[in-house]
């Protein structure tokens, strides 16, 4: 009898490190940040993306038709947000848009910290991308005279930009010397991004470096 008491004892021990065992394992892989998955910590300098002055041509390299006005038959919205290192880099106002142009109003934004840009008539000449930016929010405005065109696509809008955007690169910044992550509607994407279609309230977020805290999910458009 003794025997067996030691026995389920030893056993009861045995059973009660490896149970100990795996909870101390499980909290350690708990205790572990996201940005582990991240790969080097280094830092990665923050970088001044500016919408471009020569706006009509580049419209031109993404391959499209800039217009003297707004045309909404098709009027779609996506947004971006960019990070770098955890920190946000703001999407310019008037990317896709002539700054400067006949008919191009320069309007300070409501909290009259920036500016917006918008075409309330008619420009003497091409003046507006159907693929642009009005203000430094992160909306992507996807406009058509024709209904239901199809989405443009992200790598469109970073032509429009002045910017690099593929499979390994974003801007300056190029995998594997630096982490480069891409999420839809706060989810993991695996696809180049320069063919991500700009679905209508798409959320995309692209992270280079460290990531931030959230990854948004979603955006809050005014529009249905």
């Amino acid at each position: 009898m003794r025997i067996g008491w030691r026995f389920g004892s030893t056993l009861s021990v045995f059973k009660g490190g490896v149970l100990l065992a795996g909870a101390l394992l499980l909290s350690a892989c708990q205790a572990t940040p996201p940005s582990a998955s991240f790969g080097s910590s280094n830092p990665v300098a923050q970088p001044s993306w500016p919408a471009r002055a020569d706006a009509m041509a580049l419209t031109q390299q993404a391959g499209l038709v800039a217009e003297a006005k707004e045309y909404l038959v098709t009027h779609h919205h996506a947004h971006l947000d960019l990070f770098v290192d955890g920190q946000r880099v703001t999407v310019p106002a008037g990317i896709g848009i002539a700054i400067g142009a006949a008919g191009v109003s320069d309007e300070q934004t409501p909290d009259g910290t920036a500016h917006s840009y918008f075409v309330h008539a008619l420009c003497p000449a091409a003046c507006l991308s159907p693929l642009h930016t009005h203000d430094p929010s992160g909306i992507i405005h996807e406009e058509s005279q024709q209904a239901n065109h199809a989405p443009y696509s992200l790598g469109q809008f970073f032509a429009e930009w002045g910017l690099k955007l593929d499979a390994n690169c974003v801007g300056d910044y190029c995998k594997p010397d630096v982490p480069i992550h891409i999420y839809l509607n706060g989810k993991a994407s695996e696809s180049d991004p320069a063919k991500i279609p700009l679905e209508n309230h798409l959320e995309i977020a692209i992270v280079i470096g460290q990531p931030p805290a959230v990854i948004p999910p979603s955006w809050e458009f005014l529009d249905p």
